[in-house]
């Protein structure tokens, strides 16, 4: 089984960024700036992993098949630990939270953090990436000290 996936758009980007700068990492990343849930269904593997982070719907505002994308999105991802990023839009992040407590999944909400001038990305992620390793979603090669 292999340790951990990120997985999902810009969010999850600049997550495994972050998470790689600080602690190192040996996830997986399967993820793209800009991307659609339904690409990023699309590009979700069905191996097992033992955490997963998963940014989806930030693009996603439109989309009359948000809650089914998300959803198979969640039914394609093989782990017990999966954890969400909520994205700055509130009723996006309502979709997600409900899939999350469908699967009983763990959330971290963006929304906690200030944003940048886009309104649509954090203006850090290392806090991100701190929630993640201390809750065992992903697994650092070191600690940083």
């Amino acid at each position: 089984m292999i340790a951990c996936l990120i997985l999902g758009d810009s969010h999850a980007v600049a997550t495994a960024n972050a998470v790689r700068r600080a602690f190192g990492e040996r996830c997986a990343v399967i993820a793209q700036a800009g991307a659609k849930t339904s690409a990023i269904l699309k590009r979700t593997p069905t191996i097992a992993y033992r955490g997963v982070v998963i940014s989806a719907g930030a693009n996603d505002a439109l989309n009359l098949d948000l809650d089914d994308d998300l959803n198979a999105i969640r039914g394609r991802v093989r782990s017990v630990r999966v954890v969400w990023l909520l994205p700055y839009d509130r009723e996006v992040a309502a979709a997600i939270q409900s899939v999350a407590q469908r699967y009983g999944d763990r959330v971290i909400d963006l929304a906690w953090a200030k944003a940048r001038k886009d309104g649509f990305h954090c203006l850090s992620y290392s806090w991100v990436a701190r929630s993640v390793v201390r809750a065992g979603y992903v697994i650092p090669l070191h600690v940083a000290r």
